[in-house]
């Protein structure tokens, strides 16, 4: 009975040494799978808003780590951050639109994928423009609202609460202005007054303000 033990012993520790043996060998042809990695980028993640003088850290989806990523940009400046391959920082220096970042995978195959491109919106550095906005009735303006966009991108949205505000709006420097009078219930106690960054009246309306866009300019601060 003892013979029969220690003949149950030996052939398992034997067989548990074929499987580390087995193991450690499917370890040393992983490289044999090398060229079926496929590379791939499918997004970067980051702002596509920024201000000249702005830094921002842009993130790639999809990381492999054994592989190499190449970084390029059009209209700003990248700068890498150690023992990141995923991240660059980005400084945008310059008022040049339309501003780029790309990336592509170089796998260790030496296969390299598609590269992927984010667009960025660079705005100038901005100036504060004045709304001065006033109800005849003193109870706000019930609905009604300016909207401003800047080449495009919303740059909010401004009401009063009240008989009479002063409300400061960050304009980038060299974007296209556009205003919109937002309709509200008592329109015809409306009455407001826009100035630029040089504190130039620029628009002014009411009461009663025509509905829609009311005023497109470039802005230019001083």
């Amino acid at each position: 009975m003892k013979n029969i033990l220690n003949k149950y012993v030996y052939l398992s520790l034997f067989l548990a040494l074929s499987l580390v043996i087995s193991s450690c060998s499917d370890d040393d042809n992983f490289g044999s799978d090398a060229p079926k990695v496929i590379p791939i980028v499918t997004a970067i993640n980051g702002e596509t808003v920024a201000f000249i003088g702005d830094t921002y850290t842009y993130t790639l989806k999809t990381y492999r780590g054994g592989s190499e990523y190449i970084w390029s940009v059009t209209g700003a400046e990248i700068q890498p951050i150690d023992g990141r391959k995923d991240q660059v920082n980005v400084v945008f220096t310059q008022f040049d639109q339309p501003v780029s970042l790309s990336v592509y995978e170089l796998a260790f195959n030496g296969k390299s994928s598609d590269p992927i491109t984010l667009g960025i919106t660079v705005f100038g550095t901005p100036c504060n423009w004045t709304i001065e906005m006033q109800d005849s009735y003193g109870d706000g303006w019930n609905g009604a609202s300016l909207s401003f966009t800047f080449d495009g991108f919303d740059g909010g949205e401004f009401s009063l609460d009240g008989a009479s505000l002063s409300q400061g709006v960050a304009v980038p420097d060299g974007s296209v202005v556009e205003v919109s009078f937002n309709s509200g219930d008592w329109d015809e106690e409306i009455t407001f007054q826009i100035y630029d960054g040089n504190g130039t009246l620029v628009y002014e309306a009411g009461p009663t303000p025509p509905i829609g866009s009311v005023l497109s300019m470039t802005n230019s601060c001083p």
